[in-house]
């Protein structure tokens, strides 16, 4: 994968987003030139509209480039967001629809992995956009305001909740990318639950983005632990990258059922690169699954997690552009990095070019020719001789046979 493939790659995601927000039914009832994204990247006549889909619009378009066309369109995506408590309810068909929408507005506002959602996207937008750090302002007070007494977050943003990993690594992530301070308290509350020894019960899913979070701090006290982890997840998880999949991770807020989901393969890919750019990141296992998730990015059908719906989800889209602008971060500050990628394309590219099959066959031949000579020259010589010389010839017949296999 080299800088190329990549910006191809953001540019697809970044279009399936235009497309949406341009003919998407969920933005027509808008006011104006208000925006919003919801669930679904491909169901156009869906009206749902969301915290969850908007966010991932906003990451889009901050990531992927930011020319004057995005950050106009970040800037209704962010006006939404701030007229939505009071928009929506008037928006509502009926009386009983309106407090209802009230009543989700404000169980939304204390769910903790939309508002680390929000703020991450938040963090990649220019200061330009105005009322983008109003936004980012209240959104991270109330986080804040919800740290529990130990350190970490609940699902929930209350003080009263329980300890979460999972929603303290997105907090975590989050905050850090908005260059909010994390407190010691914070990120060894979800070390000790992530990596926190052989008896950890955590889900594996979860503490991949756990350790991906502890990344994004300055946690180099607990480098050597996250290394370790690091390997013990990728023994574990290598396996299951051959066939895209994802975890749904479920919580409780009072006495109803929620999940969200874990693009886990995502994370072990941004994981990778993070931490061994230039080494482990050009594993066969990560690239070909990378290979793959680019493939079908740029195809007309999309990327999808079949066991998840026919659906394109849009959540999923941002979390698959923020895996490009990684590295395409990755690419541009670590030289070996760049040098690696374009020494194997180089390679890739001669192992499928004519060129390499002629050298091949020249080859063969000239070693077929000059030991027939040779033999016939010298008197001595006894057929048994050429038998050497003829397996090495073999033995290049059957490369030039797999080299051909590897191209198709």
């Amino acid at each position: 994968m080299d800088e190329d493939l990549v910006r191809i790659s953001l540019a697809a995601v970044k279009r399936r987003f235009e497309v949406l927000l341009a003919v998407g039914a969920q933005a027509k009832r808008l006011p104006g030139p208000l925006m919003a994204a919801g669930q679904y990247l491909d169901r156009h006549d869906f009206e749902q509209r969301g915290l969850f889909g908007t966010a991932a619009a906003i990451l889009v378009f901050a990531q992927a480039g930011q020319d004057e066309k995005s950050i106009e369109t970040i800037q209704v995506l962010v006006d939404y967001l701030h007229d939505r408590a009071c928009l929506e309810p008037r928006l509502a068909a009926s009386a009983e629809e309106s407090i209802e929408i009230s009543r989700r507005i404000e169980v939304e506002k204390l769910d903790t992995f939309k508002t680390a959602d929000l703020v991450f996207a938040l963090s990649f937008v220019p200061a330009a956009v105005s009322r983008r750090d109003e936004l980012l302002r209240s959104l991270t007070r109330r986080i804040e305001q919800a740290r529990l007494p130990q350190g970490g977050w609940a699902t929930r943003l209350e003080e009263s909740g329980a300890f979460d990993p999972l929603a303290t690594a997105h907090v975590v992530r989050a905050i850090r990318a908005a260059a909010v301070p994390v407190r010691a308290a914070d990120t060894d509350a979800l070390f000790e639950a992530a990596l926190g020894g052989e008896t950890r019960d955590t889900d594996k899913y979860v503490r991949c983005f756990a350790l991906l979070a502890l990344t994004y701090c300055d946690a180099d006290v607990h480098r050597p632990a996250i290394e370790n982890e690091f390997k013990r997840l990728t023994r574990e998880l290598r396996a299951d990258l051959g066939v895209f999949a994802e975890a749904n991770y479920e919580y409780t807020v009072g006495k109803r059922q929620y999940y969200v989901r874990i693009p886990w393969q995502l994370y072990l890919v941004e994981l990778t690169v993070r931490l061994h750019p230039t080494s482990r990141f050009f594993h066969s296992y990560v690239q070909d699954h990378l290979l793959r998730v680019i493939a079908a990015v740029n195809s007309p059908d999309g990327f999808r997690y079949p066991a998840s719906g026919s659906a394109l989800s849009t959540r999923t889209y941002g979390t698959v552009c923020n895996l490009f602008h990684e590295i395409r971060g990755r690419l541009s500050s670590v030289p070996r990095m760049r040098m690696a990628s374009q020494l194997i394309n180089n390679a890739t590219r001669f192992a499928y070019s004519r060129t390499a099959a002629i050298v091949l066959w020249l080859l063969i031949s000239a070693v077929v020719v000059i030991t027939t000579v040779q033999w016939w020259a010298d008197d001595r010589s006894s057929a048994a001789e050429l038998t050497p010389n003829f397996l090495a010839t073999f033995v290049l017949v059957l490369g030039q046979i797999a080299l051909n296999r590897f191209r198709r």
